[in-house]
C-alpha cells in the first residue's frame, strides 16, 4: 500500500513539472516567486550571476566541469533541485518511484499491479494537471 501512495505522490510531481514547462502562464503557479517557479527565468538559479561566467577550476569537480561558474557548488548537478520548482519536483518524483520500487509488497500480484499502479499515476497526473493547476472545467 506504500507503494500506490508513492506512485500517486509521483503522479502529482510529474504534474507540477508539466505544468511549470507548458503552461505556467495559464497555471496557478503563475502567482508565486517566479524566480523560484517560472522556467523561463529560474534555470539561472543555478549559475553565478551575471550570466554567462566562465567555469572556475575547483577541486571537488573530479575532472567533469559545468560549462559555466555555478552558484554554489554542484548547483547545476546534484545539488539542482535546490534551485528551482521544476527541478525539486523532478527530484520528489524520482524519489517516490524509486521508494515504491524499494517498498514494494504485492497487492494483486503481477500485471495487476502494474495497472493498478499505471492507473493510479495516470490519473493523478491528469487531475492535477488539468482541472487544479490549470483550472479547466470538466
Amino acid at each position: 500500500m506504500t507503494t500506490l501512495l508513492l506512485i500517486i505522490l509521483a503522479g502529482f510531481f510529474n504534474a507540477i513539472m508539466d505544468t511549470l514547462f507548458t503552461h505556467y502562464n495559464q497555471s496557478i503557479f503563475k502567482n508565486l516567486n517566479p524566480l523560484f517557479w517560472n522556467p523561463e527565468v529560474s534555470w539561472q538559479n543555478k549559475w553565478a550571476q551575471p550570466f554567462p561566467q566562465p567555469y572556475e577550476p575547483k577541486w571537488y569537480y573530479f575532472g567533469f566541469p559545468p560549462p559555466y561558474k555555478e552558484r554554489f557548488p554542484y548547483s547545476s548537478t546534484i545539488f539542482v533541485f535546490l534551485t528551482d520548482a521544476w527541478h525539486l519536483a523532478k527530484a520528489l518524483m524520482l524519489a517516490c518511484i524509486m521508494g515504491g520500487i524499494v517498498l514494494y509488497q504485492p497487492i494483486l500480484g503481477g500485471w495487476g499491479d502494474f495497472l493498478l499502479y499505471y492507473c493510479s499515476f495516470t490519473f493523478t497526473f491528469t487531475m492535477f494537471y488539468t482541472y487544479i493547476f490549470l483550472g479547466q472545467k470538466p
